[in-house]
């Protein structure tokens, strides 16, 4: 049996996340995971699962423990998302 796939979804509720992370486990993590784990915080942001103002401390502890090289291709990252949003805006 198959899924009507033309009907519309139901919205899913998103339970508030906890940020249950220790400067120790943050120090823990490599530059890949650290990365990673902006990544889905801006996920997370994005869908309304984080406070804004938890997740934009939370982005600074990370940064904080990235390399130079691993922080420069993060602003990138996140100057071309702004520029897409703000072009998807104009629009």
């Amino acid at each position: 049996m198959s899924r009507a796939t033309g009907k519309p979804t139901k919205p899913v509720f998103h339970a508030p996340m906890r940020l249950d992370w220790t400067d120790d486990k943050l120090k823990a993590l490599s530059q890949a995971q650290l990365l990673n784990l902006l990544d889905n915080l801006d996920q997370q942001r994005a869908i309304g699962r984080v406070n804004g103002d938890d997740a934009t401390a939370f982005d600074q502890r990370i940064v904080a423990l990235l390399t130079r090289a691993n922080g420069s291709k993060r602003r990138k990252k996140v100057a071309l998302a702004a520029a897409e949003a703000t072009v998807v805006d104009a629009a």
